[in-house]
């Protein structure tokens, strides 16, 4: 699992300008999956939803500061009462304490170093991001080159320590590994040679229209607000763009090492391998870079490639829609473990018996007291260069309102009953979403059909757990304190 990549960034799902031939190794032994969305494009909670295989609002983890809910029973469960000896390398971001225990090895590195002490001698390796960011802003507005050699950044490291997991296993002992890196989330930075792969000038950047403002709902506009995009110039999106590509080729270079790796030991045949990541970025869409709260698929579709030989179609490109969701009883199913009961995942197309979906759902919010633009206009200017985050606007705007997304055929509808404006696109005639339809006569139909459907999901699933907001919006201030409009 990377963190941050949206499914267009590379060549396989229509990129001109980044090829990632290590997975398109993947997918030549398994299926790459062209419509996988994410439940929610907000770390912790995709990442809770993917071992869950439960909608955020079911599980009750619909913000950064809410982890795994202790009780739980996850999909690490499951596969250690099956007698599997379990690895977790790289990101974290979902699991509590009480989960720790599960794993036979875990090695912890986030975006500014390691999450823990390290006694493998590489600690010292992993250092440069936590430094640099005593000195670069915490924005998605900025990019850097890492100045050390690449086998000695958190990519290649994690990589490494994937590889010395693999080499403990033996033939007669099942085993799981979640090698979750931290990029190509911000800060963008990677070392040479990854970081001159993609000269500025030479990127294709995605169309966007001069005023994107118009027929939006206003999360977009808080997000363009918060951190100076609207008076951003091109080149700089175009460097942080460069340096996000390079990351992406750096991880498809690890991804070949791990190939090789169970090549080596024997156990590519008898092995399931998933590649995905938790969420997307704009990545230069609309004129931005990094994540918001909205549900365009630069945040929501992310790539999605599945393999286990005599299992999985081999070479298959499938088009059907498919949930991050169903990674979890596809993988237990391949692996003979029954799926737990009141999970919202399936088995993916090709893999089981489960019907393909004919629609896919994502989220955002907790039910929060909306952000207005008004709420950002006296903020720090510039926000974006700032030597630290503006905590309590991003854990505001995580938690604000109730905005869902249908996808079902060609159309995705967005929603929120908080927000005047919803936002209907056709994504064949329009795939960067720029022409709102919910106002077109033409389209009134579609928008009520896709409206209903997401009131019936939304009512067929509801029942989760209460959320936190770890904010107060009458004060700005960070509080452990629940608030409740």
């Amino acid at each position: 699992m990377t963190d941050q990549q949206k499914a267009t960034a590379i060549q396989m799902y229509g990129n001109p300008d980044v090829p990632t031939p290590s997975l398109e190794r993947l997918a030549a032994r398994g299926t790459q999956y062209q419509y996988c969305y994410t439940p929610q494009p907000l770390c912790t909670p995709a990442r809770v939803s993917f071992w869950t295989g439960r909608y955020p609002h079911r599980h009750g983890s619909r913000t950064n500061e809410l982890p795994m809910p202790p009780d739980e029973r996850h999909f690490a469960h499951l596969l250690k009462e099956s007698g599997y000896q379990l690895g977790h390398i790289g990101k974290d971001h979902c699991f509590q304490p009480v989960d720790y225990n599960l794993f036979a090895e875990r090695s912890i590195c986030g975006h500014l170093g390691p999450d823990e002490p390290e006694d493998s001698g590489e600690a010292e390796v992993v250092d440069w991001l936590h430094n640099d960011s005593q000195q670069t802003p915490w924005s998605p507005a900025h990019w850097a080159i890492n100045p050390n050699p690449a086998d000695s950044c958190p990519t290649a490291v994690l990589t490494r320590r994937a590889t010395r997991f693999l080499e403990k296993q033996t033939p007669d002992q099942p085993f799981f590994l979640w090698l979750s890196i931290p990029d190509p989330h911000e800060p963008y930075q990677c070392p040479e040679p990854y970081a001159s792969m993609h000269p500025p000038d030479q990127i294709t950047l995605p169309p966007w229209p001069d005023d994107d403002n118009a027929h939006r709902m206003e999360r977009l506009k808080v997000f363009r607000r918060l951190f100076g995009f609207a008076e951003m110039p091109e080149d700089q999106i175009r460097r942080c763009v460069s340096i996000y590509y390079g990351m992406i080729r750096f991880i498809d270079d690890a991804v070949g090492e791990l190939l090789d790796t169970l090549d080596r030991l024997n156990f590519s045949d008898n092995t399931i391998v998933v590649f995905t990541s938790d969420h997307g970025d704009y990545a230069g869409e609309r004129g931005l870079m990094g994540k918001s709260s909205t549900l365009y698929d630069a945040m929501t579709r992310v790539p999605l490639i599945v393999s286990m030989p005599g299992r999985v179609p081999e070479g298959a490109v499938d088009h059907n829609l498919v949930s991050l969701l169903d990674v979890m009883p596809t993988c237990l199913g391949l692996a003979g473990i029954d799926r737990p009961a009141g999970i919202d995942g399936q088995m993916l197309p090709g893999t089981g018996d489960d019907p393909p979906r004919d629609a896919v759902f994502a989220e955002y919010g907790a039910g929060g007291p909306r952000l207005h633009l008004e709420d950002v206009a006296d903020a720090a200017d510039p926000i974006w260069d700032q030597m630290t985050p503006p905590i309590p606007f991003l854990r505001w705007r995580e938690a604000e309102g109730h905005p869902k997304m249908v996808r079902s055929g060609n159309y995705k509808y967005i929603y929120d009953p908080m927000d005047e404006t919803d936002e209907l696109y056709d994504l064949d005639a329009d795939p960067w979403e720029l022409t709102n339809l919910s106002l077109s006569p033409e389209h009134a139909g579609v928008r009520e059909d896709l409206k209903e459907r997401l009131l019936r999901w939304s009512i067929c699933t509801e029942g989760g757990r209460p959320t936190q907001l770890f904010f107060d919006p009458e004060t700005g201030l960070n509080t452990e304190k629940s608030f409740l409009p």
